[in-house]
């Protein structure tokens, strides 16, 4: 599938309608056996074990320490459970998870196949042209089977890039011919860079930015994947002492700076002459009129509004602290 237009273009596409773009990057990993959910649900940060098929959950995977591994996707079947993890995470996440499997009745498999992202306000509407049903309303990570031109595939609601997001993964059939029915009924194919703009705008953590061994989930802003009633897991003990204890110390926070050109990733973050934080992914906004950053700010100073400046390769760019999403998400 090549992205047609420029990444400018493509988000611009996003904002008003919908894109479309390849998203075989992401890990695919099939968790079988009865086990499957037990197991995960002793590993990550959110409920899995009482998930029915068609439901799922993002949850995070965390060290001893409570500080990130990856995000993932995990979608419940009927005989499987589908973790779709982040971009060229896959093997490391299959390999992690492979040395918790004891006496387990639990096998992992790479799901293969592929796996597409359609992306904006219009989204709903085009799968709906394509493989019926309503999907407006589908939650986030619950998913449900659909037939696309001739092609059955998994349809899972996802990040709310532009608004709105769903993962399109199969494993029989052609994604060129599902691409091309999206793209008939009105999507436009977008690119890693116009992602990119639409990832940071969404708010929307990223792998070895955001997601990363430095950071618990806490700082990178993963409330939503964590449960604080289901019970130990791996890393369970930092993340209920930070959160009762009010020792979490430094947030994702949004940063607009008024001229279109991004700070780069470690970038200091500086008010009234002391550093609160740091860069850990900018981009240019989807609408090409200024420059979104992310970064980890000190929670004493990260309220909305404040006036700051971003330091990076003997640039000052001023820019204040805006809340995330910067974009407004389903209304």
């Amino acid at each position: 599938m090549t992205p047609l237009g420029d990444p400018a273009r493509q988000a611009a596409a996003a904002l008003s309608g919908a894109v479309l773009a390849d998203r075989s990057s992401l890990g695919r990993i099939r968790m079988l056996g009865k086990d499957r959910q037990d197991l995960l649900h002793r590993l990550s940060t959110h409920e899995i074990k009482s998930l029915s098929p068609g439901e799922g959950n993002l949850t995070a995977l965390l060290n001893e320490k409570g500080r990130i591994l990856d995000l993932l996707h995990a979608l419940a079947g009927a005989d499987d459970l589908l973790l779709v993890t982040s971009a060229g995470a896959g093997e490391r996440i299959r390999a992690w998870l492979d040395s918790y499997i004891f006496t387990e009745e639990v096998t992992l498999e790479d799901a293969g196949g592929f796996c597409l992202g359609l992306y904006g306000p219009d989204s709903p509407a085009l799968l709906r042209r394509v493989a019926a049903g309503d999907w407006e309303d589908l939650p986030l990570c619950h998913h449900r089977p659909a037939r696309i031109a001739g092609a059955v595939a998994r349809v899972a609601r996802s990040f709310p890039l532009a608004g709105r997001g769903y993962l399109v993964i199969g494993t029989e059939g052609s994604p060129a011919a599902i691409a091309e029915a999206l793209h008939d009924a009105g999507a436009v194919a977008a690119g890693a860079e116009a992602l990119e703009r639409l990832r940071v705008a969404a708010g929307v953590p990223g792998i070895g930015k955001e997601l990363s061994e430095e950071f618990n989930p806490w700082e990178s802003g993963l409330d939503a994947a964590i449960s604080l009633t289901k019970g130990c897991y791996l890393g369970q003990e930092v993340v209920a002492r930070l959160h009762h204890y009010g020792k979490v110390r430094r947030r994702l926070s949004g940063i607009l700076l008024p001229e279109p050109e991004p700070p780069d990733p470690g970038a200091g973050v500086f008010s009234d002459g002391a550093k609160i934080g740091s860069i850990t992914s900018a981009a240019i906004s989807p609408d090409s009129s200024s420059a979104l950053a992310l970064g980890h700010v000190a929670i004493e100073a990260a309220q909305p509004g404040r006036e700051v400046s971003v330091d990076w390769g003997g640039r000052k760019r001023a820019g204040r602290i805006v809340a995330l999403p910067f974009l407004p998400g389903p209304a």
